[in-house]
């Protein structure tokens, strides 16, 4: 949505993904940031650093004919390539580039349990590709057994859902219109539940290096799906592969939430929703077998375990 929208059977804290430095030294690639020295043009930095010239001019918005000033700080994006280290898993290499599994797979023809080894070239979206901006929130919509889906919702003026998988079928990331709508104040300091079954599939890792960035709810096909607190929609469709009919609610103090595989979306973009509010009803679209709700809470960036914010389920 809005970055993508991913338990020992998942009980225990999730250990922290590997940090690399990979945009620090020549040859490498991207969370570092390059500063512009006397002469530097935008060629010999992507020289320097293996990165195609185009993705750093999209990753800091630059235009032709792209001067550069001394001094200036650029941020470098991930290379189109990484080398398997001892140790990686298609999960640890994900996390590192911020991309999800299934992109992953996608991109190498990797199938289930995803095993790489090391010294195998992994190639990797480009930046030019993922539109890249500002992200306020993104959603990894994840099922049992199934390859996860990110979608990353774009913030600013004009908030848009982008998600590089998708892209070969669609173009989800063309302009919007601006939401104009203001995000309304949070009715309680936890979320509603929106709706009400048993978790069949709880937060956290999987096997064959998955992981689950919400929860999933079993309920009966058509059960209305509720809106976890006041907000604003700003993603309503089903343009993401995978997560099927998809809802994406922004509340107060940069807080989100993500609903996924309904059945119908019975509101719209830029829509101001109440908690409580019937915004669908549960499906079986997208990656899955059975009707169920992929449902997530979001803080910026961070994905956060559901459990521990959600009300008693009254409205």
């Amino acid at each position: 949505m809005i970055s993508v929208l991913s338990v020992a059977a998942c009980f225990g804290p999730q250990p922290p993904a590997p940090a690399t430095h990979y945009g620090t030294k020549p040859g490498a690639g991207s969370a570092g940031v390059h500063t512009v020295s006397e002469g530097e043009t935008l060629w010999t930095i992507s020289q320097r650093y293996n990165i195609v010239m185009r993705d750093i001019a999209a990753s800091n918005t630059l235009r032709p004919p792209f001067i550069l000033r001394t001094g200036q700080r650029l941020r470098l994006p991930p290379p189109r390539e990484y080398q398997v280290r001892r140790g990686d898993t298609l999960y640890a290499v994900s996390r590192i580039f911020g991309v999800s599994i299934s992109e992953l797979a996608s991109l190498n023809d990797l199938q289930a349990p995803y095993a790489i080894h090391t010294g195998q070239i992994l190639r990797l979206p480009s930046a030019t590709a993922r539109n890249a901006a500002v992200q306020t929130a993104s959603a990894s919509i994840v099922t049992p057994g199934r390859k996860p889906v990110r979608a990353a919702v774009q913030g600013g003026a004009d908030d848009t859902v982008s998600s590089p998988s998708a892209q070969k079928t669609a173009s989800v990331s063309k302009p919007r219109t601006k939401i104009t709508a203001k995000t309304p104040k949070r009715s309680s300091g936890k979320f509603l539940k929106p709706v009400e079954g048993p978790v069949v599939s709880s937060y956290g890792p999987k096997k064959n290096g998955l992981h689950n960035d919400g929860i999933n709810i079993k309920a009966p096909k058509g059960t209305p799906v509720r809106a976890a607190e006041n907000g604003v929609v700003v993603y309503a469709g089903n343009e993401l592969k995978g997560s099927g009919n998809l809802v994406l609610v922004r509340h107060d103090s940069g807080w989100m939430s993500a609903y996924a595989h309904m059945d119908r979306i019975l509101i719209k973009r830029g829509a101001v929703v109440a908690r409580g509010q019937s915004i669908g009803t549960v499906g079986q679209t997208g990656s899955v077998d059975q009707p169920q709700l992929h449902f997530e809470i979001r803080r910026g960036t961070e994905a956060i375990n559901p459990a521990r914010y959600l009300g008693d389920g009254k409205a």
